[in-house]
């Protein structure tokens, strides 16, 4: 099962959005070792693969100010792998100025 995401405007029913990636279930034992190192709102949100998710410009820019610095910290593998994903995506919708929809399938 993937979660998948998705950039684009605030009610991602409006306009045409762009795919810019997917989480799969696997992933979570990453989520958590990320949640455990902060108070990260978007990764505790986005851990919950089972609920569909909205994020906007504001709650884009607060997750990239807590995420980016973990880019320092010593991480796990998979833990690198995946603040790595969530980054790219979080940057894209960002430089769009679009928000992000994480759509469980």
């Amino acid at each position: 099962m993937a979660y998948d995401l998705y950039v684009g405007p605030a009610n991602w029913r409006d306009g045409p959005r762009d795919h810019v990636g997917s989480v799969e279930v696997d992933e979570l034992p990453a989520f958590s070792r990320l949640i455990k190192r902060g108070d990260v709102d978007f990764v505790e949100r986005l851990s919950n693969l089972f609920d569909d998710q909205a994020f906007d410009l504001g709650e884009i820019e607060r997750a990239l100010d807590a995420l980016l610095p973990l880019l320092h910290a010593s991480l796990h593998p998979d833990e690198r792998t995946l603040l790595h994903k969530l980054i790219a995506m979080l940057s894209f919708a960002s430089r769009r100025q679009q928000g992000l929809h994480g759509i469980c399938d």
